[in-house]
């Protein structure tokens, strides 16, 4: 099974069109995106069509907790919280309610999905995990592999020689060792941050146990125009 994976979405269509464009050759069987698919772009409530109407399965992000705990704007600085605001506005009520129903991980294939860090936390980063943690997962989960987001940030994460090893993932193919487990840190489609402007997302092929690292351009500017047009801060434009 092929399956394409996109995290941090943040309410870019436009990378969001060239992302699905860019994933028609490969003829995958499944999309899933990690969460976030809002927040910080302008475009949520486009997003969230589009993901609807290609059937895309998504997880449940902390910019989609958010919108109905008053908790998850609260764990929010203050602008991202009000651009939380925001967005619930420009959401339709059909969309709203199909993001706070979001599930908080998903499972195919011996994979695991989820926005955060495994279980289901959709606020913790990977990079905050110790190494202890690491191994806790990899002892308690059946599952090879785990697929996350919320830090934007390309990485790799798995066991050699009973130590934790953390690598920078890069655009291009790596094939697992199918007796070892990995936790991927899918990047950012809308928002990367890993000074490469390009959207990022991964393919991952179950029954080859490989993936890939997909770096795709867009129109960059009609973003950074559509968020000045929404009065949305301009840090926003400027993170992109």
């Amino acid at each position: 099974m092929k399956i394409a994976i996109l995290a941090d979405i943040h309410g870019n269509f436009e990378a969001l069109k060239a992302v699905s464009v860019d994933m028609v050759r490969f003829a995958v069987d499944c999309v899933v995106c990690l969460g976030d698919n809002i927040g910080y772009g302008p475009e949520p409530d486009e997003v969230v069509t589009f993901i609807r109407k290609k059937g895309y399965e998504s997880v449940l992000g902390n910019h989609e907790f958010a919108l109905k705990d008053p908790r998850g704007r609260r764990w929010l600085n203050f602008q991202a919280a009000e651009n939380n605001k925001r967005t619930a506005e420009l959401l339709s009520e059909e969309n709203l309610q199909y993001l706070t129903r979001l599930p908080s991980f998903l499972q195919y294939e011996n994979g695991y999905f989820v926005h955060g860090f495994p279980r289901d936390s959709v606020f913790r980063y990977l990079q905050k995990q110790n190494d202890a943690r690491v191994m806790q997962l990899f002892e308690e989960h059946d599952e090879s592999i785990f697929f996350v987001g919320h830090s934007h940030e390309l990485q790799l994460v798995f066991v050699e020689g009973g130590t934790v090893v953390r690598s920078e993932l890069k655009k291009g193919r790596i094939s697992f060792n199918s007796d070892k487990k990995y936790i991927v840190n899918c990047g950012s489609v809308g928002q990367p941050r890993d000074g490469n402007k390009n959207a990022k997302y991964v393919l991952w092929d179950s029954e080859a146990f490989e993936i890939e690292v997909r770096s795709v351009p867009y129109s960059v500017q009609k973003t950074v125009d559509k968020i000045k047009k929404r009065g949305f801060p301009d840090v926003y434009g400027l993170r992109l």
